[in-house]
C-alpha cells in the first residue's frame, strides 16, 4: 500500500519509520528544499521519549543534550526569583528526559529513514481528489499520482487539511500570544540557565543551543490580532513591542538576524470535529496542535504516528484504522490542549497586577512538594500499551 505522507517533520518522519516497517510504501513530500529542521528548544520525555526508543534513536539524540541545568525566572537585573532545578523536574518526570533543539530530533529520525523512504523536497500538495479505489494528487511541481492513503503531518498550517477539511480559520483557536524565534551569540555570561524575564504583556526567554558561542532567543508577546506576520516586518515588530524592555532584551534585539531568520508565529491551538475523511488522515499539530506551553506537542505527534501505522497495520481497513487512531489520541490530545489553554493565561500576564501574582506562584510551586501537582498538569507519562510481539519484532532489512 502507498502513502503519500505530506509533511517531512517530526510526524511525517515517524509515521514514514513505522509504515515502511510495517510493510507500507511510504513516500515523503516536503515544501522545504532541505527538511524542516527549526532551530528552536524542546522537552523531550513521556510517549515520545518511549516511540524514539522504540525506534532506536536514543543513543543518537543522547549526544544532542542541552546544556542547561535549570529554568531561572529572573529580575531585572538578571537574578533569579525562581528556580526549576533538573532535579526538581526529575521528580516531576519520573522518567528519562531529554533537553533538545527541535534539529537534533528531526536530524535523528532523518537519518533512520532517509535510506529506505522516498522524501521528496522542495514540493507540495495543490490539489486533492479522493476515488473510491484511490487519492489522486496534484504536485506544485506539475506531477499527478494516485496513492492509496494519504496523511496530513504538514503543522498547524496544514496544506492538506485545508484541501480536504476547510480553512484554518475554522479550526484555529488563538490564545493571545505569539512568539519569535532566532539565535543570537553567546555573549551574555549566562551559564547552563534557561532564563525567562517577564513584563506586563511580553516575555524574553534564553538558553543555550549546546552549539559554541550560540543561544536561542525567544519573544512572546500579548497581541489582539492572531494574524501571520510578513517576514519583511517581524524585526521591525519585535522592536516595536520590545522597546524599553529591561535585562538584556535590547541586547537580544540588537543581535537579532534578518528578518528572513527570525521564526514567528501565533500562539493557536487546532480544534476539529474529526482528523480523517474518506482516504485522508491528519496527524501532529496539523490535526491536534496544542502551542508550545503544553510541553507535549512532539510527544503527541510522534505518538499520533506510531498509532496510526499500528492502526493501519493491525486493522486491514483504512477507515476501521482511522477511526481507532482518532480514538486512542483524541482524548489525549484533548486534555493536553485544556492543560495548555489554562497555562496560556497566565503565561504572559497583561497586568502589573498579574505579574506579581505570576511571581509568588512561581516561588511557590517550584518545590518537592508541588511535583505532583506539576506531573497531573502536563500529563508526563507515556500513553503507549507495553511493547507487544508486534512491536517487537526487528523491521529493520537484513
Amino acid at each position: 500500500m502507498r502513502v503519500l505522507i505530506c509533511g517531512g517533520g517530526v510526524a511525517g518522519l515517524t509515521l514514514a519509520y513505522w509504515l515502511r516497517r510495517r510493510g507500507f510504501e511510504p513516500v515523503v513530500v516536503e515544501r522545504a528544499s532541505h527538511g524542516r529542521l527549526g532551530g528552536y528548544g524542546i522537552d523531550f520525555f513521556g510517549t515520545g521519549y518511549d516511540v524514539a526508543t522504540r525506534m532506536g534513536i536514543i543513543d543518537r539524540l543522547a549526544p544532542h543534550q542541552l546544556p542547561v541545568d535549570s529554568v531561572d525566572f529572573v529580575d531585572a537585573s538578571g537574578k533569579a526569583t525562581a528556580r526549576l532545578t533538573n532535579e526538581l523536574l526529575a521528580k516531576v518526570i519520573q522518567g528519562p528526559h531529554l533537553g533538545l533543539m527541535h534539529s537534533g530530533l528531526e536530524g535523528a529520525l532523518l537519518d533512520v529513514v532517509q535510506d529506505d523512504v522516498e522524501i521528496r523536497y522542495g514540493d507540495t500538495v495543490i490539489a486533492v481528489r479522493d476515488t473510491a479505489a484511490a487519492v489522486e494528487v496534484d504536485f506544485a511541481g506539475g506531477d499527478t499520482e494516485a496513492f492509496d492513503l494519504l496523511v496530513g503531518a504538514d503543522g498547524i498550517h496544514s496544506v492538506t487539511r485545508g484541501l480536504v477539511f476547510g480553512p484554518e480559520a475554522e479550526f484555529a483557536r488563538y490564545l493571545g500570544c505569539h512568539l519569535a524565534s532566532y539565535a543570537v551569540p553567546d555573549r551574555y555570561d549566562l551559564g547552563r540557565i534557561r532564563a525567562h524575564y517577564t513584563e506586563p504583556g511580553r516575555q524574553a526567554v534564553v538558553y543555550p543551543t549546546g552549539r559554541t558561542g550560540e543561544l536561542i532567543a525567544l519573544l512572546l508577546f500579548k497581541a489582539p490580532y492572531g494574524g501571520s506576520v510578513p517576514r519583511g516586518r517581524r524585526l521591525d515588530l519585535l522592536r516595536a513591542t520590545f522597546d524599553g524592555m529591561g535585562w538584556i532584551t535590547p541586547s537580544l534585539l540588537a543581535d537579532a538576524p534578518s528578518g528572513e531568520a527570525v521564526f514567528m508565529d501565533t500562539m493557536t491551538q487546532i480544534v476539529m470535529p474529526t482528523w480523517h475523511h474518506g482516504r485522508v488522515a491528519l496527524i501532529g499539530d496539523a490535526c491536534g496542535c496544542m502551542t508550545m506551553v503544553s510541553a507535549q506537542g512532539v510527544s503527541m505527534a510522534m505518538a499520533g504516528a506510531y498509532i496510526l501505522a499500528e492502526a493501519l497495520h493491525t486493522q486491514g481497513d483504512h477507515a476501521r484504522a482511522f477511526r481507532s487512531y482518532e480514538e486512542r489520541m483524541r482524548r489525549e490530545v484533548t486534555r493536553r490542549q485544556r492543560n495548555a489553554l489554562f497555562f496560556a493565561r497566565s503565561l504572559v500576564p497583561g497586568t502589573r497586577t498579574g505579574l506579581i501574582a505570576q511571581n509568588l506562584i512561581s516561588r511557590l510551586i517550584m518545590r518537592d512538594a508541588f511535583a505532583p501537582v506539576l506531573r497531573r498538569q502536563f500529563g508526563v507519562g507515556t500513553i503507549l500499551p507495553p511493547q507487544d510481539a508486534i512491536t517487537a519484532i526487528d523491521f529493520r532489512r537484513d
